[in-house]
């Protein structure tokens, strides 16, 4: 199982364009992968990848509400909110508050098997083990807000507008 970070954002703009707008953000300007339509993001060691995103809703965690996700493997040592990559996606989440205002929603620890990261899902439409939430989801509020069932999973990101 891999383990990530995922920043869930709903854009009503094309891919390319999420992509300029994060990396000016970001202050670190994405780069398209070859022949994917997905984006890097580099900063120092940490990496992330920006794509629309193959989820479907998992309970009252409501995915589909999100076109993209910004997403970052993590290690399965360590606690998911204790890493680069969370701390990277916590900023950029406060960054896209301060700026476009798109509404967001923060993941820790989406687990998913390789193979369903590569298009398998569970029969169901959703990636295997989707479902499978050890650490609690963090929404940052945007025009849309969270709703009950987001902000009673919350761990609130300090100075995101609530």
């Amino acid at each position: 199982m891999s383990r990530s970070v995922d920043l869930f954002i709903d854009a009503k703009v094309a891919l390319d364009e999420v992509a300029d707008a994060l990396g000016r953000l970001a202050g670190a300007p994405l780069v398209p992968e070859p022949e994917q339509a997905r984006w890097r993001l580099r900063q120092g060691e940490t990496h992330a990848t920006l794509a629309e995103h193959p989820y479907g809703d998992d309970g009252k965690l409501l995915f589909t509400r999100y076109r993209f996700a910004l997403s970052a493997r993590v290690a399965s040592e360590v606690r998911t909110r204790d890493t680069p990559e969370a701390a990277v996606l916590r900023r950029v989440a406060q960054l896209i508050q301060q700026g476009p205002a798109w509404p967001v929603l923060l993941v820790h620890d989406l687990q998913y098997s390789e193979l369903a990261g590569a298009g398998e899902t569970d029969g169901a439409g959703e990636p295997d083990g989707s479902a499978d939430w050890p650490d609690p989801a963090t929404p940052v509020t945007g025009a849309a807000g969270p709703d009950a069932a987001d902000a009673a999973r919350a761990d609130p990101i300090p100075g995101a507008a609530g």
